[in-house]
């Protein structure tokens, strides 16, 4: 009798971890809208999101932050379980990525954590989680987008890692958040288009060594699916002309009123995940179909003005007022098979 239990287990084991490396998976990116922690960091200017602060993040405020990044997450998956590629932006630091795998649903699997330490002038970084059930970390660098022929000004760098899949796939990630409009959306552009460069710089590299790499571009951009950085810089369409230009549904969701962030009564797309033509039509390894590309907008994300019968993303704070939302902007992923 042991024996036969004992088989049983290994072959349920064997049928999970078979299932996870051979089955779909769900690639996810999310911008959390300062998703800092509670402790005063000397070094970084996180003043603003303490205890003590007009803010008062405090204990109960970052667990409940913590809870509903992971529930977002969730959500993503199209049935039980959980994405296994994930982007996070506006994070203080790795810590907090940590409290998110350990405090949450993701404390019953096995991820990887990797964060960058960028100079922004918020203090705020830029994450991965992959799960090590079906990724191994091969390297992880961080470009410098901040370009310092333009102004005194320090941004996110970009998070660029290596994985080897279970199934053979190496694929290559960057997570982004580049540079913010705050400044207007052309004063502020050249900042996202250097941004855009270092990124395509890096794929060249890449596609000169194999013309069908794999490559996964996701992040908040801070431009639209057809602006300059994007369409013309990252060479990124859902047209793409060339071998080497990468694919992006999200250009397709946007053309159609869909969108992530909601602006001066506008939906549209800031949040994308942008993929090399080696996905496409693959005859090995993980494929993708532009179908499977999509934008979380359940209603529990979002909040509905019951005067005007608005619409927008559901977020944390607005000003220094307490909201206890989601974010103010909305998560998108897609699956690749």
């Amino acid at each position: 009798m042991t024996k036969i239990i004992f088989s049983t287990i290994i072959l349920l084991s064997f049928i999970s971890n078979f299932a996870q490396t051979k089955g779909p998976i769900t690639v996810a990116f999310y911008n959390c809208e300062n998703f800092f922690d509670i402790k005063d960091d000397p070094n970084k200017k996180d003043d603003e999101f303490l205890p003590e602060s007009p803010m008062k993040w405090d204990e109960t405020r970052y667990m409940n932050k913590l809870n509903k990044v992971a529930q977002v997450l969730d959500s993503t998956v199209e049935g039980p379980g959980l994405p296994a590629l994930v982007g996070l932006v506006e994070i203080e630091n790795k810590e907090v990525l940590e409290d998110l795998v350990s405090k949450s649903q993701f404390k019953d699997k096995s991820y990887g954590v990797i964060c960058t330490d960028s100079p922004d002038e918020r203090s705020i970084d830029v994450g991965l989680l992959y799960n090590k059930t079906i990724f191994t970390l091969v390297e992880f660098k961080e470009l410098n987008a901040t370009n310092p022929a333009i102004g005194d000004y320090k941004t996110r760098n970009i998070l660029f890692a290596t994985l080897k899949a279970k199934n053979g796939d190496v694929i290559y990630v960057f997570v982004n958040h580049w540079p913010s409009r705050r400044e207007g959306e052309k004063e502020s552009e050249p900042r996202r288009v250097y941004a855009a460069e270092q990124v395509r710089n890096k794929i060249n590299e890449l596609q000169k060594k194999d013309g069908k790499a794999k490559v996964i571009v996701m992040g908040d951009f801070n431009d639209h699916p057809d602006n300059n950085s994007i369409l013309n810089i990252l060479k990124a369409s859902d047209k793409p002309k060339e071998k080497g230009d990468l694919y992006n549904a999200y250009q397709t969701l946007d053309a159609e009123k869909q969108g992530t962030h909601y602006f001066d009564k506008e939906w549209r797309v800031l949040d994308q995940i942008i993929v090399s033509q080696g996905f496409i039509g693959a005859k090995k390894g993980y494929k993708f179909e532009p179908k499977n590309a999509h934008i979380l907008k359940k209603d529990f994300v979002l909040y509905k003005n019951a005067k005007t019968g608005e619409v927008s993303p559901s977020r944390t704070y607005s000003g220094t007022k307490y909201y206890n939302g989601y974010s103010d902007h909305l998560s998108v992923y897609i699956t690749i098979d």
